[in-house]
């Protein structure tokens, strides 16, 4: 295989060399770069030539791979093909690319999701979740002159229906000139490798919840009806206005707190055991989604999690090495472990282009 690397105004420079690292890594041929920026100055990248745009004719290639990853791979193929640069086939994003390092990878991986997996990809794009994850949902936007804010009708376990709330200014799909939020529930079905609640891993009559990560808040919201109390950590400004006007209603048993959780305290940042230092002998759901934060924030969590009954389901997936640090921590508070079924692919990380890899979304832990 043959590959041309296309570079554009404004392109990350450190993934022209992610590029290469996996295109080397199949063993593929490079031929070079195509500068489609006219104040390229590089004559080489990585020991690979740089060619001007209208070079492109006279090279010789397979697969170009655009080496930008914002969404406007697609506008920028069309004008290639509309130009006769290439085909359709040819133009290729870098996660086309990570998807066939990862396939090289684990092609003799003895475990069926991941070979189901890489089935799956035979027809369709890499994807964040289980790629079988097909489900589509449109919720619909309304609008609340009452506080000026957008939401949807959102159903809560007990059947009831909700308001959620949300920013004016989020990016909601729109379609025949109305505006939806698509699969907002799409990460919580049952194959999803970053399902909170599973089987007797959920949230009982009673229980105090806590949720580190709320941001629009659905899974705190669907599980309002049964809780006792529930502790929300969001320290994002743009969601306070609409969590606060999601939960008005519930002011009784909803506390939101606008800080991060970690394991020191101080400024916009706190520790579970500071934020809630009076929690003990209590029956607790502990629900995280912060980022890549959860190992700090569970070494923060020390008196919260050896003085109640907790179950809880922190994720995973944002770094490679969270699996190890968060199942080692919990084991050292005395609890058991198990992983959520399937894999993610996060491809928010950017070191994901380097370790090119499948990772548990949840661990679960009781104690």
């Amino acid at each position: 295989m043959r590959i041309i690397i296309l570079r554009f105004p404004k392109v990350d420079p450190t993934l022209s060399g992610v590029i290469c690292l996996m295109a080397e890594r199949l063993g593929w041929e490079i031929t070079g770069f195509v500068s489609f920026d006219k104040d390229e100055k590089l004559t080489s990248i990585n020991n690979y030539p740089v060619y001007e745009m209208m070079q492109i004719y006279d090279l010789s290639w397979d697969v170009a791979v655009y080496a930008y990853s914002d969404e406007d791979f697609e506008t920028i193929r069309q004008r290639l093909i509309n130009l006769k640069m290439g085909t359709d086939d040819q133009f290729k994003n870098v996660y086309w690319l990570l998807k066939q390092t990862m396939i090289k990878k684990y092609e003799d991986f003895n475990d069926p999701i991941i070979q189901a997996t890489i089935k799956w990809w035979k027809t369709h794009e890499l994807s964040v979740y289980n790629q079988q994850l097909t489900q589509e949902t449109l919720d619909k936007v309304y609008f609340d002159e009452t506080c000026n804010l957008s939401y949807i009708n959102f159903k809560t376990i007990g059947g009831e229906t909700r308001k959620m709330y949300f920013p004016n200014d989020y990016s909601f799909f729109v379609h025949n000139g109305e505006k939806f939020v698509p699969n907002i529930l799409r990460e919580q079905l049952p194959n999803s490798p970053h399902l909170y609640i599973k089987g007797k891993h959920k949230i009982n009559k009673g229980d105090i919840v806590i949720d580190a990560g709320v941001c629009e808040g659905n899974f705190a919201l669907r599980h309002i009806d049964i809780c006792s109390k529930m502790y929300l950590f969001e320290p994002d400004p743009m969601w306070q206005e609409p969590l606060n006007q999601t939960f008005k209603d519930y002011r009784d048993k909803v506390e939101i707190i606008p800080r991060f959780v970690s394991n020191t305290t101080g400024g916009g940042i706190i520790t579970l055991d500071d934020a809630l230092p009076n929690l003990k002998g209590e029956n607790i759901f502990l629900k995280m989604d912060i980022e890549g934060a959860e190992p700090n924030a569970l070494r923060g969590a020390k008196n919260l999690l050896t003085n109640n009954k907790v179950k809880a389901s922190v994720c995973t997936y944002h770094n490679a090495d969270d699996l190890i640090k968060v199942k080692s921590i919990f084991q050292d508070y005395g609890y058991k472990t198990s992983t959520s079924a399937g894999y993610m692919i996060f491809t928010y990380d950017p070191n994901i282009f380097n370790t090119a890899d499948f990772r548990k979304g949840i661990v679960y832990a009781t104690n």
